[in-house]
Formats: structure tokens, sequence, C-alpha cells
């Protein structure tokens, strides 16, 4: 197996059987998905009496349709999608080195802006906001507040929040409300 691998031959092979595995389990989300059904990853709790009990329906429609919860989990999902292309993609030719560096400071920036974008959420959920969450990419910082209305003062306090964690200027920051 090992010298099936380490050929340029072998190392195609594995990252093709990876694009389909990626592409099957694509396929299989879309076409549940498209039933309007939907999958609970997790559907059972415990009580104070350490036994586990299913979650209502109610409670799992509401964690289904949080916006700030879905946000959370498709922001961390495409950046580990990301993380495992970089991870996966091919070293092999006249530029290795240089592409393999250039792979970690990619996952490296990926780590940085997770730290600042959890820092973020939790500073500003600190400040009196019942949920937030942070966007930390080379166009800026974008920050949605849980919030019927946002004052003058709030923004300010966020955007100092952002601007220590993160060093972005006040104009690549963006600040919005969600109820």
């Amino acid at each position: 197996m090992k010298k099936f691998l380490t050929g340029i031959r072998g190392k195609q092979i594995l990252v093709a059987g990876l694009a389909v595995l990626v592409a099957v389990a694509g396929y299989y989300r879309w076409a549940i998905e498209k039933d309007g059904t939907t999958v609970a990853v997790m559907n059972e709790t415990k009580n104070q009496d350490g036994l586990e009990q299913p979650l209502s329906t109610e409670k799992q429609q509401e964690n289904m349709t949080d916006y700030f919860a879905k946000a959370r989990y498709e922001r961390d999902c495409a950046r580990s999608e990301a993380a495992e292309l970089l991870k996966v993609s091919n070293t092999d030719g006249e530029n290795a080195e240089e592409l393999a560096e250039k792979n970690l400071e990619m996952l490296e920036v990926f780590a940085r802006n997770m730290e600042k974008e959890t820092a973020i959420e939790n500073m500003v959920i600190a400040k009196g906001y019942q949920d937030c969450v942070a966007f930390v990419d080379d166009a800026g910082v974008r920050v949605v507040v849980k919030s019927d209305t946002l004052q003058a003062e709030g923004v300010a306090q966020i955007k100092d929040i952002v601007v220590d964690q993160t060093g972005a200027k006040a104009t690549d920051i963006r600040i919005s409300t969600k109820e």
C-alpha cells in the first residue's frame, strides 16, 4: 500500500477518490434537503438523572432555525472543507515545497481567523447582546448581532472590540442586526 501511494499516480487516485466521496456526500445531503426532511444531528439530551431523553420537535425546530447557530455551523463547515482541500492538495512537482508552505500559511490564517471570531463573539455577548456571529476574512470583518435596534453607542463598542481583536480598519467593518 505504501508503495502504491508514493508515486504520482497513486496520489492522484487518492485525491480523486476523496473528491468522489465529497461529491457523494454532497449529493446525499442535497437529496435529503430536496425532500424537505431534516436529519437531526443531536436529538438527545440528558436530564438531571443522567438518563437520555429525546428533544421535543419544537426544540429541534428552534435549533434548526436559529440564524446564529446556523451561520456558525455553515462558517465552520466551509472553513473545514477548505482546510481539508489544502491538506490533501497534491504537493508533487517542481514547486512542491512552495505550495506546501503556502498551504500551511493558509491553514494558519484560518486558525487565527477562528480565534478572532470567537473572541469577538464572546466579547460582544459580554457587552449585553443576546447573540452574535462574526466573520473575519481578507475582505474585512462582518458582525451580526441579535438585537431589534442598534444604537450608535453599541456600534462604537462593537467596532472597538473588532479593531482590538483584528486590527482591521473601521471602514472594513460591517455591523448589522438580526432579530
